[in-house]
């Protein structure tokens, strides 16, 4: 019975290593598609000579939500620029993600019922987790969990992509 659960372990570890390296740094980003919360249908395409900046979250994630005020201020530095593009997919429903905005300020593009999506770039299921996709479409940059200077990593990554 143990060598089974180990050999079950085992493989679970290796299907999820090989969706992870999907999101690796420096590979082309798998398309997605996600919906805003007025039904507005996105793809990898939607973006094409964008620098993308994703952060994957849901509405009771306390990291996701603690970090909100310092990535809002990486939007508000970018909110100019044509070529920028900041998008939050979510597991959430609609409903739920609307609720949770009349309550508390987020500046990105809101995403909901990101499941497929969060599949590929969240095999892990590690929250909140930003990825950022240059305007070529290749993965710069992945950074898993909360960082206590998320504003000043994200500026930093965006401006060697500028």
């Amino acid at each position: 019975m143990r060598k089974r659960l180990i050999v079950f372990l085992v493989a679970v570890l290796a299907l999820l290593n090989v969706n992870a390296q999907s999101v690796l740094k420096g590979k082309n980003a798998p398309d997605f598609k996600l919906y805003n919360l007025k039904g507005k249908t996105s793809t990898i395409e939607t973006y094409a000579d964008k620098v993308v900046v994703l952060k994957m979250w849901f509405t009771t994630c306390a990291p996701c939500i603690q970090e909100m005020p310092k990535v809002n201020k990486v939007v508000e530095k970018y909110k100019n620029r044509a070529d920028i593009v900041f998008i939050a997919p979510a597991p959430n429903s609609k409903k739920t993600l609307k609720k949770f905005l009349r309550k508390v300020d987020f500046d990105y593009e809101v995403m909901s019922g990101s499941y497929e999506m969060l599949k590929v770039y969240n095999p892990v299921k590690l929250y909140p987790t930003h990825v950022i996709i240059n305007k070529k479409g290749v993965i710069s940059f992945v950074l898993e969990g909360s960082s206590e200077n998320i504003e000043e990593i994200l500026i930093s990554e965006i401006e060697k992509l500028l």
